[in-house]
């Protein structure tokens, strides 16, 4: 099959193969910066900021730049949080979504450290929630299995 052709079925919904998508984990005074989603997989639901890796881009700059996009902060990697398999299943059982997930802890690196988070590019909110009410809130399944992973807050 040429490019062209594979170009045209290979979507995020219902794809022919697995998409790579990235996180971060902004933790600043017990808190955990969270993003709610504006688009599926998982709209309305609370996650880390991220999104997807562009083709040519390193996983480490893309962190950055969706750490960016979504709440106006600017921030360096520091080291590697996690790997999540996310992989969705619609009700016929076919495989609706699939993602490697690459998820990095960050610093920021810029602005002032109090500083409130502002939602923006696909995120309908952003704030900085205290680990003792992370389960206050609908995370996505995938953030709930990396903090278990990590030991964070469940």
């Amino acid at each position: 099959m040429d490019r062209e052709k594979l170009t045209a079925y290979d979507t995020r919904r219902y794809p022919v193969r697995p998409h790579i998508g990235v996180g971060v984990l902004l933790i600043r005074d017990e808190k955990l910066l969270l993003v709610k989603r504006k688009y599926n997989p998982d709209a309305g639901f609370w996650s880390i900021p991220g999104g997807h890796l562009n083709l040519g881009e390193r996983t480490q700059h893309a962190a950055e730049r969706e750490a960016y996009e979504e709440t106006g902060f600017k921030v360096k990697t520091k080291s590697l949080a996690g790997i999540i398999d996310k992989i969705m299943y619609d009700e016929n059982d076919r495989i609706e979504y699939h993602y490697v997930l690459l998820n990095y802890f960050v610093e920021q690196i810029d602005g002032k450290i109090n500083e409130k988070p502002v939602a923006d590019d696909d995120a309908l909110d952003a704030r900085f929630v205290p680990f003792a009410e992370l389960k206050n809130y609908t995370l996505t399944d995938s953030l709930i299995e990396l903090l278990k992973q990590l030991k964070i807050g469940f």
